[in-house]
């Protein structure tokens, strides 16, 4: 016995018999063969919301919320959930996955104090800025404006270092490569749907580098900044927020240096360490004990589907994580590209990208994978996973 409601008809129990069809030649199993009564027609269990999402969700909107009303208190919702026989069941937390699943393709909105709208408002309209290159030694990096929610012709308009609005220059194209510190986008639907939203912001980095020289036997550290900013800096390990301005090329002496170096402009910063090893002494200086991060402003590659997957097994021996991922499967129009920006991720994650890509391909298709920063939780696992991988490091390859 189960309950159910029929349109137009008042809760009531309904008799089903147990479906008693099996393998005869495994054990009896009382609570398989319950599923199975349930999930048969007439159906009264779903235990595959993804695949039955649609059927749930109607019924959801049917019965669970308020009539004539479209936003709903969620506690609400899941009190009628527990209380409505015409509701189907659902596995633990499968409410939960519901909403989680129409939230997320658009269909409700959570409105982010208790309350879901099953008809969400059509959104304004907005811009999803893609950093696709870092920034060079000039501080440009090429970006991709997608505009969002604004109809077939829509318009952006942008502005560098300035506020944005609809008087301001139009892109011409999605492509668009800059040095300015930050770009300003404001995107217009032309026909009039959607509502103009907010100018979205974009925020460059200050990169920091550095060259060693040697004149006269001694030598000296130049620093610069890209795009632009003011630099301080500090010799003895300390905070180089407040370390002295650079002016000019710094002397360090013979021994090890720690140089810290702080950049500021107009609201944004950045920090990076420089080490550098006594005169005469080669190799990179590695605490084998501190956190390390094995960087590189173009990318460290993995050229090979072997080294690839080594490169990941490595990782996921010493728990480490990447960041400025971009994971190629096959070659020309017959590929896949996977890019993950400045969000680490764990060998695990990659792996299963990976493997779920190469369905698609032969045993011979080419993979590569590139990042440009892997977190480490020792200086001596960032060793051994460069040794193993063949990575030579050389002076900046190392931040700890």
């Amino acid at each position: 016995m189960f309950p159910i409601q029929r349109v137009g008809k008042p809760p009531q129990l309904a008799p089903k018999a147990l479906d008693m069809t099996r393998d005869a030649t495994k054990p009896f199993d009382g609570e398989a063969q319950i599923e199975k009564t349930l999930t048969s027609n007439p159906l009264k269990l779903y235990l595959d919301i993804e695949k039955e999402f649609d059927a749930i969700r109607d019924k959801a909107q049917d019965v669970l919320w308020p009539e004539n009303q479209d936003e709903a208190r969620w506690s609400d919702v899941a009190d009628r959930y527990a209380e409505q026989a015409g509701m189907p069941w659902l596995p633990p937390k499968g409410l939960d996955t519901v909403k989680s699943i129409a939230c997320n393709r658009g269909l409700w909105e959570d409105l982010g104090n208790g309350y879901v709208t099953k008809k969400p408002k059509e959104k304004r309209t907005s811009a999803q800025v893609i950093a696709e290159s870092e920034p060079d030694d000039e501080g440009k990096v090429r970006l991709r404006v997608n505009p969002q929610n604004a109809g077939p012709a829509p318009r952006i308009y942008y502005a560098e270092d300035s506020p944005v609005s609809e008087s301001s220059a139009q892109l011409k194209d999605q492509a668009y490569t800059t040095a300015a510190l930050r770009v300003s986008f404001l995107v217009c639907d032309p026909s009039g749907r959607h509502e103009m939203g907010n100018p979205v912001t974009w925020s460059n980095k200050l990169v920091l580098r550095n060259q060693l020289t040697e004149q006269g036997g001694k030598r000296s550290v130049e620093l610069f900044v890209a795009p632009r900013g003011v630099i301080r800096y500090t010799l003895d390990g300390s905070e180089p927020r407040e370390g002295t301005p650079y002016a000019g090329p710094i002397p360090i002496g013979d021994s090890d240096v720690l140089l810290r170096a702080f950049v500021e402009a107009q609201g944004l910063e950045s920090k990076a360490e420089f080490r550098f090893p006594a005169k005469g002494k080669k190799g990179v200086q590695i605490d084998e004990v501190k956190p390390a991060r094995l960087v590189s402003r173009t990318g460290r590659k993995l050229d090979s589907r072997g080294k690839t997957f080594e490169g990941l097994k490595q990782a996921a021996e010493k728990s480490a994580t990447f960041e400025g991922i971009v994971l190629t499967v096959g070659q020309g129009n017959q590929m896949i590209a996977v890019n993950v920006g400045e969000i680490a991720v764990d060998a695990a994650f990659m792996e299963a990208l990976l493997v779920k890509a190469l369905e698609k391909f032969t045993p011979d298709t080419p993979v590569t994978m590139t990042f440009r920063k892997a977190h480490f939780a020792s200086g001596h696992d960032l060793k051994d996973f460069s040794g193993k991988l063949g990575i030579e490091l050389q002076p900046g390859d190392v931040e700890q």
